[in-house]
């Protein structure tokens, strides 16, 4: 089955179209890549600003349950959520929305960042002189649908996992600063007795 059989797929907005130059009313954040980490997830402390000539059409805004993908290596996938709701994707990406009968947005995610398909988009990118990807690809891309509880059940351990490793990074980053104070203050102790015996 074609993935343009179960989801919407369109690229993102040709920026020039609707650019002012100008602040407006409508502003909006605007999705770039730097802003998307390699762990597929939005920094949203990168986000530029879009200031358009008018408001701009739903469909070039991000919604919750869209996937965004990187046109460029590496062919990040991200998921959009509440709180990455309502960016302009311009049109380094493309933007994938699954219909709901048909497909999970979570399961979606996780197939087209693994590395079966991040190969095949490669594969197919090389005889772009950009390595760029174009969103017939995505249209094209034959996929094997497993039932909608499969689908939850590898959504769920993939999204579980992502979690988790989060939780990790951020105990290994408390780690570090609790060991640096530690080493600091050892440190410091031992050249305040050094101090005290040379008097």
């Amino acid at each position: 089955m074609k993935l343009s059989n179960v989801a919407d797929i369109r690229s993102g907005l040709i920026l020039s179209r609707k650019m002012a130059h100008e602040k407006t009313a409508y502003t909006y954040p605007l999705l770039n890549l730097k802003s998307v980490n390699s762990d597929a997830t939005i920094n949203k402390q990168t986000l530029d600003v879009f200031n358009a000539s008018e408001q701009l059409n739903q469909e070039y805004l991000t919604q919750t349950g869209d996937i965004v993908v990187r046109m460029s290596t590496p062919y990040t996938a991200i998921l959009i959520n509440k709180d990455t709701k309502g960016m302009v994707v311009s049109s380094n990406f493309v933007i994938i929305r699954c219909k709901a009968e048909k497909i999970l947005p979570d399961y979606l995610f996780w197939y087209l960042n693994t590395e079966d398909i991040k190969k095949d988009i490669l594969k197919n990118s090389a005889r772009n002189m950009l390595a760029a990807i174009r969103p017939q690809y995505f249209s094209d891309l034959e996929l094997l649908l497993p039932s909608f509880k499969q689908q939850r059940l590898i959504a769920d351990i993939n999204l579980t996992a992502r979690e988790e490793i989060e939780l990790l990074k951020k105990l290994q980053n408390q780690k570090i600063k609790y060991y640096q104070k530690s080493l600091d203050n050892t440190y410091q102790l031992l050249i305040s007795n050094q101090k005290e015996n040379s008097r």
